[in-house]
């Protein structure tokens, strides 16, 4: 069996690119699945024709990334060539398969026009992948499917990242010391990340030996103001911010850590909270999208983001904690995030008879 899946512009690699889409590749390889990696303007209708036969799955993960272009007519254009592409795909016997990492663009310039895509994607779609259960619960309301949508997780992050720095090696290395409890928060700097709530609530937070560790990933003016200005609002904030962090850096930043914390007003899954549990760091999270089920108690804190002061109690708590077996409770919920398991049931969804039920491929 052969697939296409389009993922981002480095392609299926373990570097250079979220490696989300290279360690899917490489677990599917081992089980008889190629996938090669698709790009926004692979698909064309003399793509699908040429390719008939020769291509079985076209597994889709951020639809918006196929269509969008600077300009309106451009960017509704493009979009309705892709549906019509995969419409002409499904009538030619390939299987088109959507993973619904998230509902929407998280910023998007065209709402209306993105709704309507993910409508026609999801009844285009044979199967449908999800992460979670409440994510399968929100594609019924949001695109009111409900058939061959199946929960599995999201796998961890564990083999791209070197992780053999020392917790006081670390430290040492980023000007922090051992007796301070640090917070930590990694990402791209984008206004749904709650960064500057989490600055602010920080702030309140009492105590000399608190530190604020932000690894900024910034690709926007916005970004980039807010890496720069955050770093004056505390002293206790220490900021390390890039465009780009390299694989072997990521364990300086993350293993300096005490626990995670990632504020998402609005969030389905999070790469970054996957990475934290894989360098065995616990996370606070608010009680949103799939994170409430990524984050198991043992290995975190999951708030309500509707109480006003939930991240800071939140945050308060977690200074109690018993650091060394909550980062011990996380490193061994990241390996039940297992890639193995995560393609033989991927493998059974591109394979699914639409006969059979929906349902979890989890224990089946």
């Amino acid at each position: 069996m052969r697939g296409v899946f389009f993922w981002e512009d480095g392609g299926l690699v373990l570097d250079k690119a979220n490696p989300y889409g290279g360690l899917l590749a490489q677990a599917m390889r081992k089980i008889g699945v190629e996938l090669e990696a698709g790009y926004p303007d692979t698909i064309s209708h003399k793509w699908v024709h040429a390719n008939k036969g020769r291509i079985d799955v076209l597994h889709l993960n951020w639809p918006h990334y196929m269509y969008d272009r600077t300009e309106v007519e451009d960017h509704v254009a493009r979009c309705a060539e892709v549906i019509d592409c995969l419409a002409l795909a499904r009538t030619l016997g390939y299987r088109v398969v959507w993973t619904v990492h998230n509902l929407y663009p998280h910023e998007s310039s065209n709402p209306d026009l993105d709704h309507l895509a993910r409508i026609a994607l999801t009844s285009l779609a044979d199967t449908l992948i999800v992460h979670c259960e409440r994510a399968r619960e929100l594609v019924r309301i949001h695109f009111h499917r409900t058939e061959n949508v199946f929960v599995i997780p999201h796998g961890n992050f564990i083999e791209p990242y070197p992780n053999t720095v020392s917790r006081t090696m670390a430290r040492r290395q980023l000007g922090l010391e051992d007796d301070q409890f640090v917070y930590f928060n990694f990402g791209n700097v984008r206004r749904y990340k709650g960064i500057e709530r989490l600055v602010e609530v920080f702030s309140s937070l009492p105590g000399d030996r608190l530190r604020l560790l932000l690894g900024a990933k910034y690709y926007t003016k916005y970004g980039q103001e807010v890496a720069e200005a955050v770093s004056k609002a505390d002293e206790r904030v220490v900021v390390r911010s890039s465009r780009f962090f390299a694989n072997e850096e990521l364990q300086l930043l993350f293993n300096a850590a005490d626990v995670g914390v990632f504020p998402f007003s609005e969030v389905l899954t999070s790469g970054s909270v996957i990475t934290a549990l894989s360098f065995g760091i616990p996370a606070i999270v608010p009680a949103t999208g799939c994170l409430p089920e990524a984050v198991l108690p043992d290995a975190g804190l999951v708030y309500d983001p509707n109480e006003t002061d939930g991240l800071r109690r939140a945050m308060q708590e977690v200074q109690q904690w018993d650091v060394p077996a909550k980062k011990e409770a996380a490193r061994l919920r990241a390996h039940e995030l297992d890639w193995t398991q995560i393609a033989e049931r991927t493998r059974r969804v591109y394979e699914y008879n639409e006969s059979k039920r929906s349902g979890s491929l989890l224990n089946d």
